[in-house]
């Protein structure tokens, strides 16, 4: 019995702790601290495309501008900004290490610039197993300063196996599905992870100025050290 009522009193007093624990307010986030003055338009630059696909630089480009919209940003469009970009002879993502950041700035006037790695395109068959692999690197760079803000990279893979329980039909649409797998809902993913990690745009309803972040931090500090 001794020992009955001693779980029942450290149960009460694990209770009673997660009730005290559960009134405390979250600490507010640093997820929306960019300098306010130089983060509100963001150039998206070519894609360095480092697989032997052909079109996946083109094909991911397209992906890019809505999510980074939703994220608070201004986005340059992106048929001007390929017309301008191919008139100075940028033309692949590759070429960008040659670059110096301040050229786009003079272009276009931009804050930010984003550039982008696909290292994984790729398509993976194995006689009666296959899969689609997208993987792909960020940067988000200051067009003022040249310094990376935020660097994010993700993976996704898409199981293009069959359910068939006859071997020739495992084989061919095991073989069908690999070959008609969309690589876009992917490349979708990986932005739609991506910019759920990046610090809120200024023109985002959740963005905090840097006065806003420190009024909300001191708030809650003096709310949780009674």
């Amino acid at each position: 019995m001794r020992f009955e009522g001693i779980g029942i009193h450290w149960l009460g007093v694990i209770a009673i702790t997660l009730l005290l624990s559960a009134c405390v307010s979250p600490r507010p986030t640093d997820h929306a601290r960019f300098n306010e003055a130089n983060t509100r338009s963001v150039l998206i630059l070519p894609p360095a495309n480092q697989t032997t696909a052909a079109q996946a630089s083109e094909l991911y480009y397209t992906s890019l501008a809505v999510p980074l919209t939703r994220a608070g940003f201004y986005v340059f469009p992106a048929f001007v900004t390929q017309r301008i970009m191919q008139s100075e002879g940028i033309i692949d993502g590759a070429q960008l290490d040659d670059i110096p950041y301040s050229r786009f700035r003079d272009l276009f006037g931009a804050d930010l610039l984003l550039r982008t790695r696909i290292t994984q395109w790729d398509t993976s068959y194995v006689v009666l197993a296959g899969s689609v692999t997208v993987a792909i690197e960020f940067e988000l760079i200051s067009a003022h300063t040249g310094a990376v803000l935020w660097r994010h990279r993700d993976r996704q893979a898409a199981n293009t196996g069959s359910n068939n329980s006859n071997f020739l039909g495992l084989l061919l649409e095991t073989a069908l599905n690999t070959a008609t797998q969309d690589y876009i809902p992917l490349a979708r993913d990986i932005n739609h992870n991506a910019f759920t990690r990046l610090p809120y745009g200024p023109y985002h309803p959740r963005y905090m100025t840097e006065a806003e972040y420190a009024e909300r931090l001191q708030r809650w500090e003096a709310e949780n050290q009674r």
